[in-house]
């Protein structure tokens, strides 16, 4: 109805949500910048991997490995990459990525070589003790942890 009275607050509620979106970083506001990169381990890319950045404060950010240790980080379903500053970071096995590989068999988890399963210990969860700062220059880490 074009005269009516919710008509005319169609604008003023659209101007709210833009100014709320901005002020909250969960719209992607200029504190978050793109980030992706290469998980390795010992040289050799860490495949089928979840990596967490997570900050001291803030949203954290994941994103995950494909067949050539390559990853990009989302921020929320509409923004990737991480807040700026000091994240710690940790990795989680993919088993769901393991299961659609050739040859796997449905139910049973694929052997995971003796250095990958390490490599899952050292750097899941609180375990982890890598930290990495985001900044305005970060764009394509190279992550070679040994």
């Amino acid at each position: 109805m074009p005269g009516s009275f919710f008509h005319g607050l169609r604008p003023l509620a659209a101007s709210a949500v833009a100014i709320a979106c901005a002020l909250l970083t969960g719209c992607g506001g200029g504190n978050v910048v793109a980030v992706s990169g290469t998980l390795t381990y010992k040289g050799q890319p860490v495949t089928n991997a979840i990596i967490h950045f997570v900050p001291e404060t803030g949203r954290p950010s994941m994103g995950e490995t494909d067949a050539s240790g390559r990853f990009t980080l989302t921020y929320d379903p509409q923004t990737k990459g991480a807040e700026l500053g000091k994240h710690r970071v940790f990795v989680m096995h993919n088993a769901a990525a393991d299961a659609n590989l050739p040859g796997a068999v449905p139910g049973v988890a694929p052997k995971m070589s003796s250095e990958m399963g390490e490599f899952f210990k050292k750097y899941s969860g609180d375990k982890s003790t890598v930290t990495v700062t985001v900044d305005k220059s970060t764009g394509d880490l190279k992550l070679d942890w040994d």
